[in-house]
């Protein structure tokens, strides 16, 4: 399971609960201070399953009402704001962001680090603005999957109407969850300070950085063999585009580089001699429609 997914955990425990419950929570699981989960690795599915009982018995909440508000955090917390941009800014809608989350996570689980998010399927339902999802996984984590639609929902300025026809967890083969969008009817100044950030923040810089983006993709292989440096991407870069001084320094690149990477898009050499910048090597990821 993703880094981000348990680090968002934590961060989410320590708003939710305090510092007491996180530090209790830590040495529940027998986490010591230098062992505190990193967004750049992947860990058991056991460990997150393992930390949710232990949350449960410490804050007297449910798995479920845990995993549910854990699944809304998630979406609409800072960490995940900032690393999955360039998912994030090229949607408009939750609506559409729920039907580009399949095609993320396929491309997730074609990265070195050997991921393996749920692949979602789709029924498109009658109404305007609203889809069924297909949730087969295992992990039957399908409580986090109905926190992050209503946060998707409130990161996007929309209402949301959910209805669950079949779970997992209460013996049906698939969890069936219908989800139907609209815009929000309040004003502005009622809506959330995370939607109204959405809505306002840094918007030439973003645009900006998902356009060197789309450029980083242009240039790098798609052969692990042939992956590039960040001085080679740097150099390809200044070659084919006329990159602002701005978009060439290695601090911006590694941003850009780093969101392509949560994003699915491309993977990177990992392990111990790998961790120095100056040698890890990039190469973007295949999608299917390349075959």
């Amino acid at each position: 399971m993703h880094g981000l997914i348990f680090t968002t955990w934590e961060k989410y425990l320590g708003e939710r609960f305090g510092g007491g419950l996180l530090s209790a929570y830590r040495e529940a699981i027998g986490e010591s201070p230098s062992a505190t989960p990193l967004v750049s690795r992947s860990y058991d599915d056991g460990a997150l399953l393992e930390g949710v009982a232990a949350a449960s018995r410490l804050s007297g909440l449910a798995p479920d009402q845990l995993l549910r508000e854990y699944g809304r955090y998630f979406m609409l917390n800072s960490l995940t704001g900032h690393l999955c941009k360039y998912i994030l800014s090229g949607v408009s809608s939750a609506y559409d962001l729920l039907l580009t989350m399949r095609d993320v996570h396929s491309r997730l689980r074609k990265t070195a680090a050997g991921l393996t998010p749920p692949l979602f399927n789709y029924e498109f339902a009658p109404q305007e603005r609203s889809v069924i999802l297909i949730y087969d996984s295992p992990r039957q984590l399908c409580a986090v999957l109905l926190g992050a639609i209503e946060g998707a929902a409130e990161r996007y300025g929309e209402e949301v109407t959910i209805f669950e026809h079949s779970c997992m967890k209460h013996g049906d083969p698939v969890c069936r969850i219908a989800a139907t969008f609209a815009r929000d009817t309040r004003s502005a100044e009622q809506l959330s300070e995370q939607a109204r950030a959405n809505a306002f923040e840094q918007q030439a810089h973003q645009n900006a950085m998902r356009e060197l983006g789309q450029r980083i993709l242009t240039i790098l292989p798609t052969e692990q063999a042939q992956a590039l440096t960040l001085r080679e991407v740097r150099q390809a870069l200044v070659l084919r585009y006329r990159l602002s001084p701005t978009y060439q320094r290695p601090a911006v690149l590694l941003q850009a580089l780093r969101h392509l990477q949560f994003a699915g898009y491309v993977a990177a050499t990992d392990g111990e001699l790998e961790n120095n910048l100056t040698t890890r090597r990039y190469w973007r990821v295949s999608t299917y429609w390349e075959y």
